[in-house]
């Protein structure tokens, strides 16, 4: 029976529901967790009113104009399968061109095409079409019948309200799918961008990065073994001496490394001295070299005893790092404290021994 403008459009909103609440139902049992499978904000998945609408407006003549089932059966089922299926492809093409993704996409199953339409889903389709023709069909034609019996406005009034939804969910649902639709688009030609920039570039193998970190690490473990064995002989040439003569030694090299310390620090301060020209200035700069060689000192006699007290102190923190519990600290101390004016700094492992 032929179907008015009004009755098709509650058809339509009644299965685009019925389709929702199925594959909502079924993908949240398998992913245990709700899953929204509509692509509107509402529940509703137009894919199925469309799909099963257009069943029923050309298979219901064919349901009512063949009595004899095992006629009108097979070809409820293949003319459904067949519906459905152009419906599901037309659908997925027009889809992914208008918004650069797939909502579903079939390539892991057999017999597929594109990934958009399987001959598994297809059957399916045709058991769900000869399923909605014989048994659903009449229950929505009675529950559309009682609603013109409960008011004859009612299914209007009904179709006009779902269809301003529907069409306004449709508006935000697909600026939202264009804008994401966009920024996928953006980021697959960057993804491009990147992977030609990676093909250009010449990255060395892995076996010679292998062979150069290698040469790096035997270059670093001859270095520690060289230092290692030179602190090795210095300390076991300590040992060998007496208390004496340690303290003589090392003091014979702290005097060494202030005297080059000082000579140093005069040096810097004659150049500056040069280089900056005041004449008559009371520290002599400016003058001849020979007037300022006799008499005059770059540095106080204060600021050169603060500079020996830093580095006795700075020498002895150094000695004990190195043998903080050997009876060598206590005579290296002295000796240094004695050069640089200091007083003997104690530590608590040595103050035991």
């Amino acid at each position: 029976m032929p179907y008015s403008l009004t009755d098709t459009l509650l058809y339509f909103f009644i299965y685009s529901f019925c389709g929702w609440l199925m594959e909502t139902i079924l993908c949240s049992v398998q992913e245990r967790r709700f899953i929204n499978r509509g692509f509107l904000n509402g529940p509703l998945c137009p894919i199925y009113g469309c799909g099963v609408t257009l069943i029923m407006i050309f298979l219901l003549p064919v349901r009512d104009g063949l009595p004899n089932l095992a006629i009108a059966l097979p070809v409820v089922f293949i003319a459904g399968a067949g519906l459905a299926s152009a419906v599901e492809f037309i659908t997925s093409w027009l889809m992914e061109k208008l918004f650069h993704a797939r909502w579903w996409d079939y390539s892991h199953y057999k017999y597929n095409l594109g990934g958009r339409i399987c001959l598994s889903i297809s059957l399916a389709w045709g058991g769900l079409a000869t399923f909605f023709v014989y048994i659903v069909q009449p229950l929505f034609e009675s529950l559309v019948g009682n609603l013109y019996g409960w008011n004859a406005h009612l299914p209007l009034v009904l179709a006009v309200t779902f269809t301003v939804l529907f069409l306004v969910d449709c508006a935000f649902s697909v600026r939202i799918a264009r804008s994401l639709g966009n920024k996928l688009e953006q980021m697959e030609k960057l993804g491009e961008l990147i992977k030609a920039h990676l093909e250009g570039l010449e990255l060395p193998a892995a076996e010679d990065v292998e062979l150069k970190l290698q040469a790096a690490y035997d270059r670093y473990a001859a270095r520690k073994q060289e230092a290692a064995a030179s602190l090795r002989g210095k300390l076991d040439g300590l040992r060998g001496l007496g208390r004496e003569d340690v303290a003589d030694r090392l003091r014979h090299m702290a005097e060494e490394l202030q005297a080059k310390n000082r000579s140093h620090a005069a040096g810097q301060a004659h150049a500056k001295a040069n280089a900056v020209g005041f004449p008559h200035h009371e520290t002599g700069r400016g003058r001849p070299r020979a007037e300022r060689t006799e008499g005059t000192s770059a540095y106080p006699e204060e600021k050169i005893n603060r500079y020996r007290r830093s580095i006795g102190g700075k020498i002895s923190k150094m000695a004990l790092r190195i043998i903080p519990q050997s009876h060598f600290y206590t005579a290296f101390s002295s000796a240094i404290c004695r050069c640089s004016n200091t007083a003997v700094p104690l530590n608590s492992k040595s103050q035991r021994l």
